[in-house]
């Protein structure tokens, strides 16, 4: 039986039936082939990377799933930068337990915890060595500040 939560894949008419089982795999987040895979891709019915594949925009319009895409979309990193950017501004500093607090769950949740963890230390280490924020803590217990300059932008 070919179902989704919201019933919408079977009841678009663009869709093949092949489409639709193939797009209710990548839902429920079955494994699919690489043939499968490069033929959604270029229908442009899936994005993402291997093993994390998720509906399309296109799709997700199409069938009433947009805060799912959302979802699974994630940001551009500036976003990420300025809510840290904005805490920090609201607070003084902020800690990495902070940090995580405010990301993690923005995140997309095609990422494992794992991934979620290793993209904040990527985004951390990204605005430390382009000079926005700096560790006046320890390695160990990070206290982070923005540097002076872009205190009050």
């Amino acid at each position: 039986m070919i179902s989704n939560t919201r019933g919408s894949l079977a009841r678009h008419p663009n869709l093949t039936l092949d489409e639709i089982i193939l797009l209710d795999k990548v839902q429920k987040k079955l494994p699919l082939l690489s043939e499968e895979i490069k033929y959604l891709k270029e229908k442009k019915l899936i994005e993402g990377r291997k093993p994390n594949y998720y509906i399309s925009a296109k799709v997700a319009q199409a069938t009433g799933q947009k805060a799912t895409y959302t979802k699974y979309k994630a940001f551009h990193k500036k976003y990420y930068q300025d809510i840290i950017i904005q805490a920090i501004n609201q607070h003084g500093s902020v800690n990495r337990r902070d940090i995580d607090e405010l990301l993690l769950n923005k995140l997309s949740e095609s990422l494992s915890e794992q991934q979620k963890k290793h993209k904040i230390n990527n985004i951390i280490s990204e605005m430390r060595k382009a000079n926005i924020i700096k560790n006046t803590g320890t390695f160990n217990v990070p206290k982070w500040v923005l540097i002076v300059n872009l205190r009050n932008k």
